[in-house]
């Protein structure tokens, strides 16, 4: 678990989406991470064919989150 929990430290500061349990998806830049959770600021949550923005910042509990992907600079908006 180790590996993990510092793996997702190098990526504060990216684009991420966070899939999490009962499918729903988080895309925002992970801003803070902490043991039992993350921050994520300028948050959407992402739909069939759309999102929706996210007021204030996301605090997402860890345990929700399944996988974590990394958003490529081409796919990060302002």
């Amino acid at each position: 678990m180790r590996k993990t929990s510092r793996l997702i430290e190098t990526l504060a500061r990216e684009s991420v989406v966070l899939h999490l349990d009962g499918d729903e998806s988080l895309k925002g830049i992970l801003y803070e991470v902490y043991e039992d959770s993350v921050v994520l600021r300028h948050a959407a949550s992402l739909w069939d064919g759309g999102e929706t923005k996210v007021d204030g910042d996301a605090i997402v509990p860890r345990q929700r989150i399944l996988w974590l992907q990394r958003l490529g600079e081409a796919e990060v908006t302002p």
